[in-house]
């Protein structure tokens, strides 16, 4: 019998008589009923069509009105899995924070659903972290999120900010910051006439992701859609 990754309480997997009597193999569950429930799974009738912001209704809002001024000739259109609330910030915080990375398993198959839902996307990107970030935490928190859930990436990206990051910062301090990625020298002519993706945990003013998309529209891709965990 095995327990939640989340709760640590044990987790009872009800057979029925036909896979009893065929014998078919059943993958354990790694998250129990109550804490799968937890994630607020953003709905498409009540969210921003531009950015998956959780709204009341389906209008484009103010952030995604001002980015479409600053990038007029870029399609956005931007997924989100889940709404980033308390139990969004509190599961973020002991899986980023404090790196029990155990618990990217409760959201990979849904993440591995919606990404495999994409057609004809060459290649997966994440966003790189900043090697002061990876030097404190051993890790990126997207590329842990893309290999929990079997989907294969290419790091492509570089982030050569010497800043705090993003968490530390405020709504204003965010949209302030300077272009912090760059292109890898020897993928450059691998994204040209691409269809790319670009993946990050968590998506707050766009400012990150859409530095991200700047750098791969410059260096070729023929078309870049992105998406993350958390909205």
């Amino acid at each position: 019998m095995n327990k939640c990754v989340w709760c640590k309480r044990e987790i009872i997997t009800n057979f029925s008589i036909s896979q009893l009597l065929t014998f078919t193999k059943i993958e354990p569950r790694v998250v129990c009923g109550t804490c799968a429930l937890k994630f607020d799974t953003i709905k498409l009738d009540s969210c921003c069509p531009k950015c998956h912001r959780k709204q009341l209704d389906k209008s484009i809002c103010q952030d995604c009105m001002n980015w479409q001024k600053i990038y007029p000739d870029y399609p956005f259109s931007h997924y989100a899995l889940y709404s980033y609330d308390e139990f969004g910030k509190e599961w973020m915080e002991r899986f980023k924070f404090t790196g029990d990375i155990r618990v990217a398993k409760m959201v990979a198959d849904s993440l591995a659903k919606v990404i495999s839902g994409y057609k004809a996307i060459d290649m997966i990107i994440p966003i790189p972290i900043s090697k002061k970030s990876f030097a404190r935490r051993g890790f990126n928190q997207t590329e842990i999120l893309l290999k929990t859930a079997g989907v294969s990436f290419i790091q492509v990206l570089e982030n050569k900010s010497i800043e705090s990051n993003q968490a530390s910062k405020n709504r204003r301090e965010r949209l302030e910051t300077v272009q912090p990625f760059s292109i890898k020298k020897e993928m450059k002519p691998k994204l040209c006439n691409k269809n790319v993706m670009i993946i990050d945990d968590v998506y707050t003013t766009g400012r990150t992701i859409l530095f991200a998309v700047e750098c791969v529209l410059a260096a070729g891709a023929r078309n870049v859609k992105t998406l993350s965990l958390f909205r």
